[in-house]
């Protein structure tokens, strides 16, 4: 059975993710691919460390940053997947969720 949350508010939960810092998390297929193609070594079985979080407002949401080998990579919190054992796990997800609704209705 699913446990419903309401998806936290951008600034209140960054600070929660920081105090949990570093986040591992898998990027997602689409996401690893689009990287990919812009010549980053990114794979989505990978483990990376979400190094830092910042809200970039209503158009990007919170943003990741991620050290990869070669710089930095900066991507949505949408855009990543975290492990099930993680403590933020459902918290995260409702936010995506949320966030995704919001974007699909913008279209």
């Amino acid at each position: 059975m699913k446990i419903r949350m309401k998806p936290p508010k951008a600034q209140e939960f960054i600070k929660e993710i920081e105090a949990h810092l570093p986040l591992p998390v898998h990027l997602t297929p689409e996401a690893a691919h689009s990287l990919r193609q812009q010549g980053k070594n990114a794979r989505a079985d990978e483990t990376l460390q979400v190094n830092s979080v910042m809200d970039s407002g209503e158009l990007g949401g919170i943003l990741c940053v991620i050290e990869v080998e070669g710089g930095n990579i900066v991507i949505s919190l949408t855009h990543v997947r975290i492990g099930v054992d993680h403590p933020l796990k459902a918290r995260i997800e409702a936010y995506q969720r949320a966030r995704v609704r919001k974007l699909s209705r913008q279209r």
